[in-house]
């Protein structure tokens, strides 16, 4: 049985929206843990040591909020990545985009994307939206179930 805290992986290039992103989500189920990645790059990293050979490999994400336009790699490329290295993959990856493009939505949902949603532009319409998402693909009794092994 799984003894840790639920974990949340952003990727998202606008560090202000990645913050809010990331406190939506921790609104919505509270002891969430929650990790950053600033461009596409830095979320392969991090998946990439989710399965690293040696013995202590990085936390697998519960869940993967991805934005699609980043500089170094765009969110296309990770979901390309993912495909190539996690197959089957082990969480969802839901795209969280500005484009309204359904060329957009098209591919991302060909390359492994879960669900595909387009940027709300309002900070409430974003915290419904991440609330949702996070709730939809994370149990909340899942964070209290893991508090309540962890502190005996």
């Amino acid at each position: 049985m799984d003894e840790r805290v639920p974990r949340l992986l952003v990727i998202e290039d606008a560090r202000d929206q990645a913050v809010l992103v990331g406190v939506a989500a921790r609104n919505a189920l509270p002891g969430l843990e929650v990790h950053i990645a600033e461009n596409g790059q830095e979320g392969i990293d991090f998946l990439s040591a989710t399965v690293a050979s040696d013995s202590d490999p990085a936390p697998t994400p519960d869940l993967v909020i991805l934005d699609l336009f980043m500089p170094v790699v765009d969110g296309f490329g990770v979901l390309e990545w993912i495909g190539e290295h996690l197959s089957p993959t082990p969480f969802p990856v839901v795209v969280l985009t500005g484009s309204a493009n359904p060329e957009h939505d098209s591919r991302a949902r060909s390359l492994g994307a879960t669900d595909v949603f387009e940027k709300p532009k309002s900070l409430e319409g974003l915290g419904t939206t991440v609330r949702e998402v996070v709730t939809r693909f994370i149990r909340p009794g899942d964070i209290l179930s893991a508090h309540m092994r962890n502190s005996g």
